[in-house]
């Protein structure tokens, strides 16, 4: 057997035997001459189908309208070789990805074509760029600052909102320099929860992070997680950093909000508590003591009412006025009140508060509030005018019929004359005369106290 022949028949019998891989060979217009095995079962052609037909029924329609077959066979012509990746059509109208290489023959009779079928691995890589090109979607589009890295916390991308927020670019962030926008104190804590996360395949840890445009390092919550299982020293890492430095604002304002108001409550309670020791020690049966314990409360409670409505800790002093008077239904013809505005802080508007209303209770009972010739005048200065530094109250009756049992002393004068000198430094002067009761408070207006 010649040589020739030989090496034609070990080509033919490869060709055979690689079942895997379609090997046929084309004419120089592209009309098959010879089809393996490999090449029926890829495509569903067998060889007395397609041999005689041109070789372009493997392509789809659209490449053979932009003249596909042609172009690869002229490739492989004038350069020797064209490789081909392409989608191709098999005999029941399926496509498949085929990979392969065309290469002349080496008589010039036409062109020999291997091709594999590829489309699990073809549509494997393109899942991965389609998930690729999501994660980047939503890596530069949402207001966190993403980052990928190493398990140690070496960067190898960030964001463009980082690059921004940063001041730094991608360039500038990989390895460890992206540390250098982490506040200093922190940046230790930053490293050691990196090491605690490849322990524990989750990265989490609150830093300050400084945001150039401004120069201010706000606080931000990082978080990281590997994108694969497996070991975590060789995983990639992708994570994000969330500002929370306002939510830290809030929750410390909270923390001082929800002290403030235990130390309120605590205090409000001891004053409830006082009042109700001092109303029963009056004695006067359970009757009486209900009614006067029930009208000081309500006087606690419009002080409250006061500063929830005032949005603030300060009180008008002319409101806490009113309110006392108010509250006791006064004939507004026979009443007074005048006075510069004052406000009070809530903790000494409190004590004022429970002043005027045992003045007001006791005026409705036995003063000018209830005898219907009686007049009140409740009125308020500072002293001195130019530098205020005390405020002085009068509480004036007149045209009283007052009683001698009326002028016994009570729960009301010892708050006055006690409780207002003890807790406000208050000077105080209670008078029961015979046309009527006369009070003057004098407070200092220091830097809690004043206009």
């Amino acid at each position: 057997m010649p040589s020739e022949t030989r090496q034609d028949e070990l080509l033919r019998l490869v060709a055979e035997s690689a079942v895997d891989f379609a090997i046929f060979t084309l004419d120089q217009t592209g009309v098959v001459t010879s089809w393996n095995i490999g090449a029926s079962r890829m495509t569903g052609y067998a060889a007395a189908e397609i041999i005689g037909r041109n070789g372009e029924v493997l392509f789809t329609p659209e490449d053979r309208a932009s003249g596909a077959p042609e172009k690869e066979r002229e490739g492989a012509r004038t350069h020797g070789r064209a490789e081909d990746e392409r989608w191709h059509v098999r005999k029941d109208g399926s496509r498949f990805w085929g990979s392969g290489l065309v290469t002349p023959l080496g008589d010039g009779s036409g062109f020999a074509k291997i091709m594999r079928d590829r489309t699990e691995q073809h549509a494997s890589g393109q899942s991965l760029r389609e998930s690729e090109a999501r994660f980047r979607v939503l890596a530069t589009r949402i207001p966190q600052l993403v980052f990928r890295c190493r398990s140690n916390g070496h960067r190898t991308w960030g964001s463009p909102q980082w690059e921004v927020y940063a001041g730094m670019s991608d360039a500038q962030s990989h390895g460890f320099d992206w540390l250098k926008a982490i506040h200093p104190d922190d940046r230790e804590l930053t490293r050691a929860a990196w090491r605690e996360a490849q322990k524990t395949g989750e990265y989490s840890v609150e830093h300050r992070i400084l945001r150039i445009a401004d120069q201010e390092y706000r606080w931000h919550r990082t978080r990281a997680n590997p994108t694969t299982d497996g070991p975590l020293d060789t995983a990639e890492w992708v994570g994000t950093s969330t500002d929370i430095n306002n939510l830290r604002l809030l929750q410390e304002r909270q923390a001082v909000l929800l002290a403030e108001l235990q130390h309120r409550t605590r205090n409000l309670l001891a004053v409830v508590q006082s009042i109700a020791r001092k109303t029963l020690a009056k004695g006067g049966g359970m009757a009486q003591f209900a009614e006067e314990f029930e009208g000081r409360l309500r006087a606690l409670s419009r002080v409250q009412s006061l500063t929830e409505s005032a949005g603030h800790d300060r009180i008008s002093l002319r409101h806490l006025i009113e309110a006392e008077l108010d509250a006791h239904a006064p004939d507004p013809e026979r009443v007074s009140v005048a006075g510069p505005p004052i406000t009070l802080p809530a903790s000494a508007a409190q004590t004022v508060a429970l002043a005027v209303h045992e003045l007001a209770t006791n005026a409705l009972k036995h003063g000018a509030l209830g005898d219907q010739g009686g007049l009140l005048t409740v009125d308020w200065s500072l002293d001195p005018p130019d530098d205020p530094k005390r405020l002085q109250l009068d509480w004036r009756e007149t045209r009283v019929r007052m009683h001698r049992k009326t002028r016994r002393k009570g729960y009301g004068s010892e708050l006055i004359e006690k409780a207002l000198p003890y807790q406000l430094q208050a000077k105080t002067s209670l008078t029961f005369g015979p046309d009527g009761v006369s009070c003057r408070i004098e407070l200092p207006l220091g830097k809690d106290m004043d206009r």
